[in-house]
C-alpha cells in the first residue's frame, strides 16, 4: 500500500446549521453570538494511503463561544471544493478551547499524480503513454536542449538509414531525424505515438477560469477529430475523460522508393490535443465545524 500525504486547507471559521455558502458573510455578524472558531490543526499535511485513507488522526484545536444548549450535537464537516461531503458527529462542545479529532481511516479526496493516454481505435500498444507526470502548480520545467544540439547527436544513425531505400526526403527544422526514421517501425495504416511534449500542472478552484492546457503528440497516421483517452485516479476511484486531436500536421517525410509500395507510413505528424480538466484537477480539502446553534465568526470573543 503507497503512502502519500494530503494537504488540507482548514476553514478558519465553523459553520451554524445555516447553508455552507453563507459562512463568510455571517462571519460578519456580531461576535456576542454564539461561535466557533478553528485555531489550529495537526499534522497540516496529513498521511494517506493510495486511496486516500487517512493513517493518522486529525486534531483540530477549537475556540466554542455559547451556552451549553447553543453547543450542543458538534460537527466536523469535512467539505471538497468547498461543497459538504460528510460530517463526524463529535458530541456536544463546551465553551473555551478544545480538541475534536477526525480519525485515522478517515475517506478523503486523493489525486494521483499521473495520467495515461492512449488514442482512441488504435490496436498498437505504441499508441499508449502510461505514468505522465502531473506537475504541481508552481513547477518550473528544466531549459530545453536547443533543437541544433539534439538534432547533432543523431547523425551517425541518420547516415546509416539515408543509405536505405527510404531515406528521409523533407523535414522541418527542429525535428529529430531519429524520430523521423523511427517510423519504420509501423505498418502503413497503424496509429502510432513516436513522442509526446509538454508540461502538464495541477488545477484547482475554477477551472472555466484556468487556461486549458495541451500536449503535443508526435507520430503516424493522426487525423484532426480523432479522440485521446485519457484516465487517472482521485480518491481510489479512476476517472476518464477524452479530447480530440487538433492542428495536425506533417513534420517529415520519407522518400518512397521505387519498384514496390513499402509496408510503413510515410509521414511523421504532430497534433495538438488539450488535456481535460477533469484529468488535471485536484479537489481542495477542508473542514470546518459547526454546532445546534453557534454561528461561524472570523473573530470569536
Amino acid at each position: 500500500m503507497l503512502t502519500s500525504s494530503l494537504r488540507v486547507i482548514l476553514m478558519l471559521c465553523a459553520f451554524g446549521l445555516g447553508p455552507i455558502g453563507y459562512a463568510k458573510a455571517q462571519s460578519r455578524a456580531r461576535t456576542s453570538q454564539p461561535c466557533i472558531l478553528i485555531q489550529q490543526t495537526k499534522p497540516s499535511i496529513v498521511k494517506s494511503d493510495d486511496s486516500g485513507i487517512t493513517t493518522e488522526p486529525i486534531l483540530i484545536t477549537i475556540k466554542a463561544v455559547g451556552r451549553p444548549e447553543d453547543l450542543r450535537d458538534g460537527q466536523i464537516i469535512y467539505l471538497e471544493d468547498l461543497i459538504e461531503k460528510r460530517s463526524i458527529p463529535v458530541g456536544d462542545l463546551h465553551a473555551g478551547v478544545q480538541t475534536v479529532t477526525v480519525p485515522s481511516g478517515f475517506q478523503m479526496n486523493s489525486s494521483s499524480e499521473l495520467f495515461d493516454l492512449e488514442i482512441v481505435g488504435s490496436k498498437l500498444t505504441n499508441a499508449y503513454i502510461s505514468g505522465m507526470t502531473l506537475n504541481s502548480p508552481n513547477y518550473v520545467p528544466p531549459s530545453k536542449t536547443s533543437p541544433a544540439v539534439a538534432n547533432s547527436s543523431s547523425g551517425t544513425a541518420s547516415d546509416e538509414v539515408e543509405e536505405s531505400d527510404q531515406p528521409i526526403e523533407r523535414i522541418e527544422p527542429g525535428v529529430d531525424r531519429q524520430e523521423a526514421e523511427s517510423i519504420l517501425q509501423f505498418g502503413r495504416d497503424d496509429i502510432g505515438i513516436t513522442s509526446s511534449d509538454s508540461i502538464i500542472k495541477e488545477t484547482s478552484g475554477d477551472e472555466t477560469q484556468n487556461p486549458p492546457q495541451t500536449l503535443t503528440l508526435r507520430g503516424v497516421n493522426f487525423k484532426d477529430g480523432m479522440l485521446v483517452s485519457f484516465s487517472t485516479k482521485k480518491g481510489g476511484q479512476p476517472v476518464e475523460a477524452t479530447s480530440p486531436l487538433t492542428h495536425t500536421k506533417v513534420l517529415a517525410t520519407l522518400k518512397k522508393p521505387s519498384g514496390y509500395t513499402p509496408n510503413n507510413p510515410s509521414d511523421l505528424m504532430s497534433s495538438v490535443v488539450i488535456v481535460p480538466p477533469t484529468i488535471t484537477h485536484s479537489v481542495e480539502s477542508a473542514f470546518a465545524i459547526r454546532a445546534a446553534n453557534a454561528k461561524s465568526a472570523d473573530d470569536c470573543k
